[in-house]
């Protein structure tokens, strides 16, 4: 008996405490590099598809940035973080930026999500598109949380999967170009 609990004491100190001391060190990270061609061929298709023609072929040859937010799908801190920010910049959208808002069903529907935080639904032509079918979700391009994929030369090469701890900066960066982090994620 006093064997076995001396065993379970030896398990405690050396396999469960560190492992918890590990959760509490990790870093919550968003940033991940998409590598390989055809992914990265294979997601730039799926945002142009998304964004309905409105990119000419120049335009598509230079660097972009797509957030997507999947209004149904995302967390309500996240969803309600990238509501505001869009709200706030709408009207300073950078240049070769756009905006793509998932879900099933349209304006009204999405609307709706802005009107609970007393925000409108800004039109930008051009810059903000609708995915009322939830394409973006049949694409994969994100999984339950808003989404930025970076492109240059027809190619997707960053997506920033935004979380509860990085939300933040990471719409900073969309909106901004500069992240604010102490410790940058890469």
């Amino acid at each position: 008996m006093l064997a076995i609990q001396f065993h379970r004491m030896i398990v405690v100190s050396c396999v469960v405490i560190p492992l918890l001391s590990a959760c509490n060190n990790r870093k919550d990270v968003s940033i991940e590099f998409v590598t390989g061609t055809q992914a990265q061929d294979s997601i730039f298709r799926n945002l142009i598809h998304l964004t309905q023609g409105a990119l000419t072929e120049e335009v598509q040859n230079d660097s972009l940035a797509f957030l997507i937010l999947p209004v149904q799908a995302s967390c309500p801190s996240c969803r309600n973080k990238t509501i505001d920010s869009i709200a706030k910049y709408a009207a300073n959208l950078p240049a070769h930026h756009f905006i793509i808002i998932s879900a099933n069903g349209g304006r009204k529907t999405i609307g709706g999500f802005f009107r609970e935080r007393n925000k409108e639904l800004p039109v930008i032509q051009g810059r903000l598109f609708l995915d009322s079918l939830n394409q973006a979700n049949q694409f994969k391009l994100y999984e339950e949380k808003p989404t930025i994929y970076y492109t240059a030369e027809k190619k997707a090469y960053k997506k920033v999967a935004a979380i509860p701890t990085t939300v933040k900066e990471d719409l900073r960066e969309f909106f901004s170009g500069h992240r604010n982090d102490k410790n940058k994620q890469l």
